[in-house]
């Protein structure tokens, strides 16, 4: 098939999907969608995005490449998506970022309409073998609107060695923000001790550890080691709901080398974690990483949403899927529920809450060899619709979404020209 019929059957999928949104379960898309916004930076190709939302404002960021150097930028929209600020620049060294599409730069905004908080979270990867560099998480914030950010700092020690990286980060309570990531500090004192023991020397990848740290408005910071045994390379999840209870998700190295999806939840403000939970026994078997994480979203009820991506058996040859489970109690999780994903490799899922008290999920998913964006419904009665295209006849990837009001905002990375595309997607009233 030619590239220019696949592109022609791309636009045809995507206007098939518009049309059946009236008769589809779950927000219906108004028929006439405002027209995309495009971020970039002159001379840098941009990738890696995220989105965080707070009534009407909306804050994206991302990275800009050039030269093999990396920056975070971050734009801010007061319109709930229609329009957004001229980039800037969250790090203030130049270069200071080390970015890919599984370990993007993460973004919460905080407080009130007149005192708007962005705080900002990225790594930086340092070179050298994993057991001896010395990688770090930092985070800026902005208390203007985004127009400035401080100074960079680390989340944790800046002296701790080993390989970090993959952070989540979800505004808490009284202007705190809750960040999760994964942390490879002890990995050294690890291999001795499993040398020691068995005496063979340590094979594959160097053990890692989650953490959970806490970024007060006044600057302090605080962490907590959730568990040890996690998957490398995979993005972790955190989020935080009314009543302060933090909830953390991970892809974890479970008996047999399997990487499944982990859970654990803290209901003491993320001082303490409970004992880990396993999502799904997908069994996925793996002496590698995935490097797909899952997404998390709790509702005001408690409610726990989870979406994730694994392996699946299916004909001759294994494939990828997307999953969905909820819980009730952080302590059982549903079966799993497929998303309709049409095309081949499906994953990177991300998720928001729907204004009727179910969620929206969006994934990335390869047909004929185009990678594009798509999105799905999940009612509250824990029903799935179908999915929709997105990003049209254009190469897209690894999408993020928030909520605004009864809207949504979807933002992905264009393939084809190496920008960030911002999509506001208004539901019928």
């Amino acid at each position: 098939m030619s590239a220019t019929i696949r592109r022609a059957l791309m636009v045809r999928l995507c206007a098939s999907a518009i049309a059946v949104l009236a008769s589809a379960s779950g927000p219906t898309l108004a028929r006439q969608q405002p027209p995309q916004t495009s971020l970039s930076v002159t001379g840098a190709a941009s990738s890696a995005p995220s989105l965080a939302a707070l009534d009407r404002t909306i804050v994206a960021v991302w990275a800009a490449s050039r030269n093999g150097a990396a920056n975070v930028f971050a734009a801010v929209s007061q319109d709930a998506g229609m329009t957004f600020s001229e980039p800037r620049r969250v790090n203030d060294q130049d270069g200071d970022a080390s970015v890919n599409s599984e370990q993007p730069p993460r973004v919460v905004v905080s407080g009130p309409v007149n005192a708007r908080a962005i705080t900002v979270v990225w790594s930086k990867r340092n070179d050298g073998p994993q057991r001896s560099r010395q990688d770090v998480v930092r985070f800026s914030r902005s208390t203007d609107g985004g127009r400035t950010f401080s100074p960079a700092r680390t989340i944790h020690d800046p002296t701790f060695s080993g390989a970090r990286g993959w952070e989540s980060l979800a505004p808490g309570q009284s202007g705190a923000v809750h960040a999760v990531w994964l942390d490879g500090r002890d990995a050294n004192r690890k291999i001795a001790e499993e040398a020691a023991h068995s005496g063979m020397p340590h094979k594959g990848q160097p053990p890692q550890d989650v953490y959970h740290g806490i970024l007060t408005p006044d600057g302090r910071r605080v962490e907590t080691v959730i568990a040890s045994g996690v998957c490398f390379c995979c993005k972790t999840a955190v989020a935080v709901d009314v009543k302060g209870t933090v909830y953390a998700a991970w892809r974890h190295i479970f008996p047999g080398s399997m990487r499944d999806i982990a859970f654990a939840k803290s209901t003491d403000g993320g001082a303490h974690f409970d004992p880990l939970v396993r999502v799904s026994e997908d069994k996925w078997e793996l002496n590698g990483c995935p490097e797909d994480g899952p997404a998390l979203a709790v509702d005001r009820a408690g409610a726990i949403h989870v979406a994730w991506a694994t392996l699946v058996n299916e004909g001759d040859e294994p494939r990828k899927a997307v999953f969905y489970a909820t819980s009730r109690d952080g302590r059982t999780f549903s079966p799993r529920t497929r998303l309709p994903a049409a095309g081949i490799t499906p994953g990177h899922p991300q998720m928001t809450l729907a204004a009727d008290g179910g969620a929206v999920i969006v994934w990335d998913e390869t047909v004929d060899d185009v990678h594009r964006v798509v999105l799905a419904h999940v009612s509250p009665s824990r029903a799935i619709g179908p999915s929709r295209v997105l990003s049209g006849a254009e190469s897209a990837s690894h999408p993020v979404i928030v909520r605004t009001g009864s809207d949504l905002v979807v933002a992905w990375a264009s393939r084809d020209e190496s920008v960030i595309r911002v999509r506001r997607i208004e539901t019928a009233k």
